[in-house]
């Protein structure tokens, strides 16, 4: 399985006095980059055997010799598109660069429930509950359906030979991504009342998406909130830098006892 990373997005009108940097993917959080982190979550996936990554100038002289990188325009759907053409898996990861806080376990977690399920197309889901909990305080987008609240993550799973076919779809769903109705409008005006009136099911919205795209489509539901943690405003970036610290505190914490117990 190969991965597209997307690294080309403009600096948040919120973020530009929040940091120095020149965009998005290049904000620092505990010495490493955003694009740096997402990167290195991916090489902790066994299953991901390359790595693409669209993304400027300014970030492609960043990335390691193990990296594919293609310079982006200035639409996310297209700069999407461009890296998976490029992927010769026969299903391919999609994420952005602006998930500082994943980890291999993270995408993982969603890879195994679309397997498990037997997917071709995916797309992660996280309870509003774990949200709140792993990320207290924060305000999130959070679409009430039948079998309780969720928000959407960063990521798609798609089948390559269905990409020419999915690509009005993908630019439709991508765009709406962090919006319940939106998405509930591509679906239909049947999808948008039962939307409204909180009776809307996974399995309904599965079964549209499905014969819509041609393929066995899915939600997998996953425990790891960081997925859908993205930073695109000041309290998200402080946010998450005081989680970066503290996990960074906890591993050498945990490094100094286990040398230690080896001396």
């Amino acid at each position: 399985m190969e991965a597209v990373v997307l690294a080309g997005g403009a600096m948040p009108a919120a973020l530009v006095e929040a940091t120095d940097a020149s965009e998005r993917a290049l904000i620092e959080i505990e010495g490493r980059t955003m694009l740096s982190r997402v990167l290195d979550s991916l090489r902790e996936v066994p299953a991901v055997t390359r790595i693409i990554c669209v993304a400027t100038p300014g970030a492609l002289a960043s990335l390691g010799d193990d990296i594919v990188g293609i310079e982006a325009g200035d639409k996310l759907t297209k700069n999407l598109l461009k890296g998976a053409r490029v992927a010769e898996s026969e299903r391919i990861l999609i994420v952005t660069a602006d998930a500082p806080l994943v980890s291999g376990r993270t995408w993982m977690q969603f890879l195994d429930g679309a397997s498990l399920n037997s997917l071709e197309a995916a797309y992660p889901i996280v309870r509003k509950a774990d949200v709140e909990a792993q990320f207290p305080g924060g305000t999130r987008t959070y679409g009430h359906l039948g079998d309780g609240s969720f928000t959407g993550g960063n990521a798609f799973l798609v089948p390559r030979e269905r990409l020419n076919d999915m690509e009005a779809l993908i630019e439709r769903g991508f765009a709406a991504r962090k919006n319940p109705f939106a998405l509930a409008r591509i679906l239909g005006l049947g999808f948008i009342f039962r939307a409204l009136t909180k009776k809307l099911t996974i399995g309904e919205i599965e079964h549209k998406v499905s014969k819509l795209l041609g393929c066995r489509s899915g939600a997998v539901i996953v425990p790891d909130a960081s997925i859908a943690f993205d930073v695109d405003k000041p309290s998200d970036l402080t946010a998450a830098r005081e989680i970066a610290a503290k996990r960074a505190g906890v591993a050498r914490a945990v490094e100094n006892a286990e040398n230690g117990m080896s001396q």
